[in-house]
């Protein structure tokens, strides 16, 4: 076994609280708007408002693109954007895919003792309303994502919103793991000093989430869920 590989379980004896990325971790959030769509309408509404984006950008994604009109655009052009992508992300909320084995990771999180949070870069809004229809509010004790006050600069990679989750809980964080599937979930956690687990749902994540420097890696929600069971707390 790796040492990423076998560090799931000492991550988890001390993991008090379960820190979960939302697009991915929980479901698949784009899976009924496709995320390069939404970008592409982002960008023409960048340029109908005036706004240049750098040449060259290559951003496929609506976050990363809301990330690039805030390094580049004017503010009001940025909120233009951003008003635009929280209408996007709450068609997308409707018809997102449940990620297989999360209802029974955050039933078994929080049966363990462990406090849960949502920790993501899509809208409070959205995060919220998926979590409203899918029946999943009850076992979540936070959400920290993007509200309309938010510096788009503050999203993730930054460790802002990991911050902002563990002071909610009052758990700290070394006390904490934070579940992502990209390496900026990594940048911000190992910057929060959070432990993390790479959620490896696609081919060639797990050798960039290693690389980025992740602590754990799982192939699928199910694994957590077994191991959360497997492992219980240790208190100090």
């Amino acid at each position: 076994m790796t040492p990423v590989a076998g560090a799931l379980t000492d991550i988890l004896r001390r993991a008090h609280a379960l820190l979960l990325d939302f697009d991915g971790p929980i479901c698949d959030m784009f899976a009924g708007s496709p995320a390069p769509v939404i970008a592409d309408e982002l960008r023409a509404l960048v340029a109908a408002h005036g706004g240049e984006l750098p040449a060259g950008a290559d951003v496929a994604g609506p976050l990363q693109l809301l990330r690039l009109v805030a390094d580049t655009c004017t503010p009001s052009t940025v909120q233009t954007v951003a008003r635009a992508l929280l209408d996007a992300e709450l068609a997308a909320a409707d018809t997102a895919q449940p990620t297989p084995g999360i209802d029974d990771v955050l039933r078994t999180a929080q049966d363990s003792g462990r406090h849960v949070a949502i920790v993501s870069n899509n809208s409070d809004a959205a995060v919220r309303r998926y979590l409203d229809r899918h029946g999943l509010s009850r076992y979540v004790d936070h959400v920290s994502a993007r509200t309309d006050d938010l510096d788009a600069r503050l999203m993730k990679p930054n460790d802002h919103l990991i911050r902002r989750a563990l002071a909610a809980i009052m758990v700290p964080a070394e006390a904490s793991a934070l579940v992502g599937d990209s390496t900026s979930d990594v940048q911000a956690g190992t910057t929060a000093g959070v432990a993390v687990i790479g959620h490896a749902n696609k081919p060639g994540k797990r050798e960039r989430l290693i690389a980025a420097g992740a602590t754990a890696i799982i192939d699928a929600m199910d694994d957590l869920a077994d191991a959360l069971r497997a492992v219980p707390l240790v208190y100090p």
